[in-house]
C-alpha cells in the first residue's frame, strides 16, 4: 500500500510516495520512499496535469500499481490537508485554481 508523506526542508515542503516495508536492515525506518513528487506547490500542478493528460502519468507509478483513482486521492489529500483515512496532512498548498 502506497501513501503520501511530506518532509519540510529549508522552508519548503516536499511530497513523497512511500510504501510500508516493515523492518529494514541497518535502518529503523518502516517505510521506503518510492517516488518523489517534489515541492508541494509544483507537485500539485504536476498531478493536476497528469489528471488531464493521463498519458503523461509516470511509468514508475503505473508499475507500482497506482492509477487514476490514487492520483485523485493524492490531489484531494494535498488540497484539503486530510488523507482518505481522516489523518491530517498539513501542506502549505490549499485549493487553488490551475
Amino acid at each position: 500500500m502506497a501513501y503520501l508523506s511530506q518532509v519540510k526542508s529549508n522552508g519548503k515542503q516536499y511530497i513523497y510516495l512511500c510504501m510500508y516495508v516493515g523492518t529494514q536492515q541497518y535502518s529503523t525506518r518502516k517505510e521506503r520512499r518510492v517516488y518523489s513528487f517534489g515541492e508541494s506547490k509544483k507537485a500539485l500542478i504536476r498531478m493536476k496535469r497528469w489528471k488531464r493528460k493521463f498519458s503523461e502519468f509516470p511509468r514508475e507509478l503505473l508499475d507500482l500499481g497506482c492509477g487514476m483513482k490514487e492520483l485523485e486521492e493524492w490531489i484531494q489529500t494535498i488540497e484539503t490537508g486530510v488523507t482518505k483515512t481522516g489523518r491530517k496532512f498539513m501542506t502549505s498548498v490549499k485549493r487553488a485554481t490551475f
